[in-house]
């Protein structure tokens, strides 16, 4: 994009502005990815196939794209027009965004925060462009988009805040539900060790008696019901042992574990767990920041690298007009794999010629009048 004037060039910047925004804001609502989506399944959240699903790569690429573009645009041109060039198509497009997508419309208290982080990017890739020496582009792009990321954490934060504070009983108890019914006690195989433990009990309980001296009494005797008890007895612990016994006794927990009451188990842990109280009075507070660190974990890993590739490509195609006002080009672009910077060589001085010395000037002055011969 060469030979062209400031305006195309900001018209350019702007339509590439919005519609990567548009589409980042399409593929988000592809995703069903709401605040209160986010706050009810955070605790329950298969985390690699979300990001390996189709819609969230399209959205991580589309937005990486727009902060990618923003960011080049910094030093292109006027500060007053680049930041109309990016704020202005931003503005229009979210608002076009939120009218035709509704899951998009309910991350509107995060719009502040967006638009608020424009300026911050544009103006760290701007210094970063002035400090760095060595691959630029890449590394002022990178910085930009963190930057910018840093301030939509914040107000991500807020926002899984405003949202879940009214409701924090209702998400509370899903996470409960989820604790004790769902994937938590499939994880921990409550059954299984039940049933171990139930069993090495029974076992433990019937070796101590058979081994007893009082039963070796017992097994002594010839009574008939007595040697009755006694082959009772063996054929119990020889039953406990039995791979068809612990069958039973799964199949009895599966059965009871159908009927917990979970309310009276989480009543029982709240009594009895230190910190539980706290966490469900606050829970709103923890599920927003749970949230939170997800889209930094996203954003650290996947956007900002993406932002500094694309960011990169577009320095090189968007031509600068000699930065934010300015008539000459502020910092020598750097790829990283110029050749070693040499020194001029230092400009050679003639001594100065010995000073030729001076015949001194004599005021001529009158001879004295001759003295006159005494007498």
């Amino acid at each position: 994009m060469t030979g062209i004037d400031a305006t195309r060039k900001s018209l350019i910047i702007a339509g590439g502005v919005f519609l990567f925004t548009l589409a980042w804001t399409f593929f988000l609502n592809q995703l069903g990815l709401t605040p209160d989506t986010l706050l009810a399944g955070v605790a329950d959240l298969d985390f690699i196939a979300f990001i390996l699903s189709l819609p969230f790569v399209l959205f991580a690429v589309t937005f990486s794209l727009t902060l990618a573009l923003i960011s080049a645009s910094a030093d292109k041109d006027d500060r007053g027009r680049i930041y109309a060039a990016t704020i202005i198509p931003s503005l229009l497009a979210t608002a076009i965004g939120a009218f035709l997508f509704p899951s998009f419309a309910q991350w509107y208290p995060l719009a502040l925060f967006y638009f608020g982080s424009i300026p911050l990017i544009l103006e760290t890739s701007r210094m970063k462009r002035l400090e760095l020496k060595n691959f630029v582009f890449f590394r002022s792009s990178f910085a930009g988009a963190q930057r910018g990321l840093q301030v939509l954490s914040i107000g991500i934060l807020v926002t899984l805040s405003i949202v879940a504070l009214p409701q924090n009983a209702v998400l509370f108890g899903g996470f409960e539900d989820a604790l004790f019914q769902g994937k938590v006690l499939e994880q921990l195989d409550v059954q299984k060790i039940t049933a171990d433990f139930l069993i090495v009990t029974q076992r433990n309980t019937l070796t101590q008696i058979m081994e007893s001296a009082t039963f070796n009494a017992i097994r002594e005797k010839n009574d008939p019901e007595v040697q009755a008890f006694v082959n009772v007895m063996d054929q119990t612990l020889d039953n406990v042992n039995s791979p068809t016994y612990r069958d039973q006794v799964n199949a009895q927990i599966a059965t009871q574990q159908q009927k917990i009451d979970t309310s009276a188990l989480a009543a029982q842990i709240e009594n009895t767990v230190p910190g539980y109280k706290t966490i469900k009075t606050y829970y709103w507070l923890v599920a927003a920041l749970m949230g939170t660190l997800l889209f930094m974990t996203i954003a650290t890993f996947v956007i900002q690298p993406l932002s500094a590739v694309f960011g990169t490509l577009f320095n090189q195609f968007i031509p600068k007009n000699g930065g934010f006002g300015s008539t000459s080009t502020p910092y020598a672009s750097s790829t990283g794999f110029e050749n070693p910077y040499t020194a001029p060589e230092p400009v050679r001085e003639e001594p100065p010629s010995p000073a030729v010395p001076q015949t001194p000037m004599y005021t001529p002055v009158d001879a004295p009048a001759p003295t006159p011969p005494q007498p």
